[in-house]
């Protein structure tokens, strides 16, 4: 499985347009978990974005439907979505390249 990280901000309309951000966020994780999605971690962010997933999924197009499942939380929020590389096989990399 790749680990991939999905960044969130919140639009203008923000949290504010969800009258309960926990209950929308329990309903987003129950909509997720259909996904084949494994969630390693959620966080809120100080900074410029305000919440971080990061979870594992078998292959992109199965991860592509967590931030579009994402759209599911009123109020409005933008995405940002990246695929990981263990630090182990990263730093072997440039060893790759001199073959």
């Amino acid at each position: 499985m790749t680990t991939y990280v999905t960044l969130l901000k919140f639009t203008s309309e923000g949290p504010e347009g969800i009258t309960d951000f926990g209950k929308a966020w329990d309903q987003a994780g129950q909509n997720i978990a259909a996904l084949g999605v494994r969630i390693v971690g959620a966080y809120g962010l100080l900074g410029p974005y305000d919440m971080m997933i990061v979870y594992e999924a078998p292959d992109q197009k199965t991860a592509a439907k967590l931030p579009l499942s994402l759209a599911s939380l009123e109020g409005g929020i933008k995405t940002e979505t990246w695929t990981t590389i263990p630090l182990g096989d990263f730093v072997k990399l440039p060893e790759q390249l001199q073959k």
